[in-house]
Parts: C-alpha cells; sequence; structure tokens
C-alpha cells in the first residue's frame, strides 16, 4: 500500500510540474502577444523576436543554474550530469 501510495506521489509531483511548466510557457507567449499589441505594427516581428530570444536564454539560464539550485548538486552543470 505504501509503494502505491509512493508512486501516486511521484505521478501527481510530475504531472504538476508539466502543467505548471506549459502554463509558464503559455504565460510568455501571453505576454509577448500583449507587447505585441502594444506597439506599431512595424515593429511587431521585433518585439516577438525579443521576447523569443528572452525566453531562449531564461530557459538555457535555467539548466545552467536553476537546476543545480532547485535539485542540489554543485554549481553550473554539475547538477545536470549527474
Amino acid at each position: 500500500m505504501e509503494s502505491n501510495l509512493f508512486h501516486l506521489q511521484y505521478a501527481m509531483d510530475t504531472f504538476y510540474f508539466l502543467v505548471c511548466g506549459a502554463l509558464v510557457m503559455w504565460m510568455a507567449a501571453g505576454f509577448a502577444m500583449l507587447e505585441a499589441g502594444l506597439v506599431r505594427s512595424k515593429n511587431t516581428t521585433e518585439i516577438l523576436t525579443k521576447n523569443v530570444a528572452l525566453f531562449a536564454i531564461s530557459c538555457i539560464m535555467y539548466l545552467v543554474c536553476g537546476y543545480a539550485i532547485m535539485y542540489g548538486g554543485n554549481i553550473f552543470l554539475s547538477g545536470i550530469a549527474t
């Protein structure tokens, strides 16, 4: 019984983590649409490119620094390698 409870808890944690990650990605897309709507039409491509670049940089920095902070490990990429 305890093993089944542990597996259920692990599955629910994983599901929650994935749903929250998807919501954060949709939030970034929504914010990009908000910013694109606030500028002139000739600047829309520049604003959307800036938002995609910032999201890509933040994802990479999370993998480099944030993952090790959240899940333990040494500084930078050693948390990913273990």
